[in-house]
């Protein structure tokens, strides 16, 4: 496919399939690049407190200065002529971010929405790092990406091969389209 000059995001909760419907998007552009939230909060070394981390105040401070950093990668990106995917968990605020700063009106916003049972199941076979082994925050987090429900696309992917998700994401990009 022709470069799509456009930011897509891909939101969900852990094991929704957001980094392999990312990279498979991706994948379908001239160029493209992938900017994950989870690694750019793996860069920070001291001091890092992820999203369910004490105290709150600097998690959420670092969800918010991951999503300015995902921004302004996807500027840089945008700018040399890539497609940028972000993958995060998108709440309305932090969506409100990206409408914000990124520097294109051509912004799609994609929301995994596998059924709960799902997610805990599709977690028990993740790599051990990438487990996340917490069915209250699992719970927490389904209502957290509620708060951006009405905006973009939504849709089960729990009865879908990546390809046919991917599919779906394209046959369907004007709903994704949100800005």
């Amino acid at each position: 496919m022709n470069n799509e000059q456009g930011v897509w995001i891909i939101s969900g909760v852990p094991a929704a399939g957001k980094t392999t419907t990312a990279k498979s998007l991706a994948k379908i552009f001239d160029k493209a690049a992938v900017i994950n939230r989870d690694d750019l909060q793996a860069q920070v070394i001291s001091g890092s407190v992820w999203p369910d981390g004490k105290p709150t105040s600097e998690a959420n401070l670092q969800i918010e200065m991951n999503v300015r950093n995902q921004c302004a990668l996807a500027n840089s990106y945008l700018s040399s002529g890539f497609t940028p995917v972000c993958e995060d968990v998108v709440s309305r605020d932090q969506l409100e971010i990206y409408q914000d700063l990124l520097d294109s009106k051509n912004i799609y916003l994609i929301t995994l929405n596998p059924p709960y049972e799902v997610v805990i199941e599709r977690d028990k076979y993740r790599k051990t790092q990438e487990q996340f082994n917490n069915p209250e925050r699992y719970k927490l987090l389904y209502e957290f990406i509620k708060t951006a429900c009405g905006y973009g696309l939504w849709f089960d992917n729990s009865q879908m091969t990546v390809g046919q998700s991917v599919k779906h994401i394209l046959d369907n990009k004007d709903t994704c389209l949100i800005g």
